[in-house]
């Protein structure tokens, strides 16, 4: 017994001394990237509420952020790499090198605008996936819109490569400096040497300019989120109907919401799209139920179910 409680004790201490080291190698600290500019409004969704985005606030790893028409907002991190978001933006935040299952980028375009910069001598690998699509080995500069049309991709410097995950074999693009790239229903158009006419007259306007790196301006500062509130059905129906990777997610981290009248409703309405729900919803579906007999009340049991005969007595009987 003593010897169980010295070693009850070790374990102890060393989970104490694991939980004791430095905050720097935890990656929801290190992966954390603070807003330096915000023109406009935007929001973020995290965990069951969400709140609005404040210059110099911190925002998380899977933090859902959407930009109001006109809003121009930029995330910098630690090591040089920053990402503008544009008007009427939706975007699933965290930092272009994390990764997700199987490898795939974790930082998700589902609509509007994002330009993503880094140093160019940094080593890193960058990437971004949208709608059946990874864009990864990013350097430079690159600026990507997603719409109900499909993707358009500028290399305004550096280089990239896009993948199609819609078709199966599909080969990979390579985006030089300069280059661009337009994505309709999944099917690239070709590579262009420069970039269209009426994708260049819709760029937002701050992604003309050269801007400065402001990380160390908000680095040292604390901006807590305020007015935290819930969110409606409406407000993330797009993620609730994203591609299955993505929404998945959203079938633990959102399972109180399904007892909320409001937002049971359309999510049961609509469960075609995101037959994921059904277990939480219906959750008697999926009950494991008792087998049935099969015969009337009283009927004998089958012969292969009935229990052995016992074994025959072999004892010896005794003499008189």
């Amino acid at each position: 017994m003593f010897k169980w409680v010295i070693a009850v004790a070790l374990i102890a201490g060393a989970q104490l001394a694991e939980a004791a080291k430095p905050t720097e190698n935890v990656p929801s600290v290190r992966q954390a990237g603070i807003v330096t500019i915000l023109e406009g409004r935007a929001t973020a969704i995290r965990g069951l509420s969400q709140f609005d985005v404040l210059q110099g606030m911190r925002l998380l790893p899977d933090d859902l952020v959407r930009t109001d028409e006109s809003t121009f907002l930029r995330v910098e991190y630690a090591d040089q790499t920053w990402i503008e978001l544009g008007p009427e933006t939706v975007l699933q935040l965290n930092h272009p090198t994390q990764r997700k299952r199987a490898n795939r980028p974790a930082l998700y375009l589902l609509a509007g605008w994002v330009k993503l910069e880094c140093k160019s001598d940094s080593a890193a690998s960058r990437s971004l996936a949208s709608k059946d699509m990874d864009l990864v080995d990013l350097s430079g500069a690159v600026v990507i819109r997603a719409n109900a049309a499909g993707h358009a991709i500028f290399a305004e410097q550096g280089t990239a490569r896009w993948i199609n995950r819609g078709v199966r074999g599909a080969a990979p693009i390579t985006l030089n400096a300069g280059e661009f790239l337009l994505v309709s229903q999944g099917q690239p158009s070709g590579v262009q040497a420069r970039p269209a006419a009426d994708f260049v007259a819709a760029l937002p306007r701050a992604y003309l300019d050269t801007l400065p790196y402001r990380y160390s301006l908000f680095e040292a500062r604390t901006v807590a989120p305020k007015d935290q509130r819930a969110f409606s059905y409406a407000e993330v129906e797009p993620w609730i109907n994203a591609e299955p990777p993505v929404r998945r997610q959203f079938v633990v981290l959102w399972r109180r919401k399904a007892f909320e009248p409001a937002f049971r409703e359309p999510l049961d309405r609509d469960l075609a799209r995101h037959p994921e729900w059904d277990p939480v919803l219906h959750p008697e579906n999926y009950e494991v139920k008792p087998p049935t007999q099969t015969g009337p009340p009283g009927a004998q049991t089958p012969a292969a179910l009935q229990p052995p005969p016992a074994p025959p007595n072999t004892s010896v009987p005794r003499s008189n």
